[in-house]
C-alpha cells in the first residue's frame, strides 16, 4: 500500500513541479494486520490536500512509536513545506473521521515557517504465524506413546476450561486473573514443547503490567486460538479411547 501511494504521489509531484519524499521506519514489521484500506483512504485525502495547497514540497514519514508483543503503533505524518489550506478543511475532517472509525486518531500541527503537519496514529497487530509442533519429535523426546498421552491429558485439563472462560476474563477489569490464565496455559504449552507459543504467552503476561488495551486483548485471543490448535493437533495423534 505504501509503495503504491509513493508511486502515485511521486507522479503527481512531478506534474506539479514539486518534490515528494517518503521515508519508512525500518522497524516497521511487514504485513502488519489492521485497517489498511482506511489508512490508504485517509492518507490519500491528506496528500491530495497537501498538493491542493500548491505546496512546493510534500513528505510522508512513517514511524513506529510503540513496539511490543501485541503489535505496533505507527505514526503516518503528512508534512508540507507550505500550507495554504485551513486546518479544518473538508479533506482533513473526512480523514479524521475515517481514522477515528478505525480506532486511531489524527493530530495536527501548524508552524508559520515549517508548514502544515498532519499525523495519523493507528495501531496494528503483528502478522499471525500458526504454531507448529513436531508430534513425532515430541513423542520421541517424551519416551513414547504413554508419555505423550500424559501430556495430552495435562493439556486437556489445563486448556479446556481455561479457553472456555477466556472471554469472561477479558470482560472483567484488571490484569491479575488474565496473568494467571496466561501463566497456566503457557506452562501447559511448554510441556507440549510448543516453546515459541509458550514464550509468547509469558511475554503477554508481562506486557499486561503496562495495562489493558484493545490490541493486547486481541493478541491474547489469538494466543488462545493457537493454544487450542496445538491441543487439537496433539489430540488427533492420541485416540480418545487411549486417554
Amino acid at each position: 500500500m505504501l509503495a503504491q501511494l509513493g508511486a502515485h504521489y511521486g507522479a503527481i509531484a512531478h506534474a506539479h513541479g514539486a518534490l515528494f519524499d517518503m521515508e519508512v521506519d525500518p522497524a516497521l514489521v511487514p504485513e502488519l494486520v489492521g485497517p489498511a484500506d482506511a489508512l490508504a483512504n485517509a492518507l490519500s485525502l491528506l496528500l491530495d490536500r497537501a498538493f491542493g495547497a500548491d505546496a512546493c514540497r510534500v513528505a510522508l514519514h512513517v514511524d513506529v512509536v510503540s513496539d511490543d508483543i501485541a503489535g505496533q503503533v505507527v505514526h503516518f505524518t503528512v508534512a508540507e513545506k507550505r500550507a495554504t489550506c485551513d486546518l479544518d478543511d473538508a479533506n482533513l475532517r473526512e480523514a479524521a473521521a475515517i481514522v477515528a472509525a478505525a480506532g486511531g486518531m489524527v493530530h495536527t500541527e501548524r508552524s508559520s515557517d515549517a508548514g502544515d503537519r498532519v499525523i495519523v496514529e493507528l495501531a496494528f497487530d503483528l502478522p499471525h504465524t500458526p504454531p507448529c509442533v513436531d508430534v513425532e519429535a515430541l513423542r520421541s523426546a517424551l519416551g513414547g506413546e504413554a508419555a505423550l498421552r500424559e501430556v495430552v491429558v495435562a493439556l486437556d485439563q489445563a486448556l479446556s476450561s481455561d479457553i472456555a472462560d477466556l472471554e469472561l476474563l477479558l470482560e472483567r477489569e484488571g490484569i491479575a486473573q488474565l496473568q494467571a490464565w496466561l501463566h497456566r496455559v503457557s506452562g501447559a504449552l511448554g510441556m507440549a514443547e510448543a516453546s515459541e507459543l509458550s514464550r509468547i504467552g509469558l511475554a503477554l503476561e508481562r506486557e499486561l503490567e503496562n495495562g489493558r488495551r484493545p490490541r493486547l486483548d486481541r493478541a491474547i485471543r489469538r494466543f488462545a486460538e493457537d493454544a487450542a490448535g496445538v491441543f487439537r493437533m496433539l489430540r488427533e495423534q492420541v485416540p480418545a479411547d487411549r486417554l
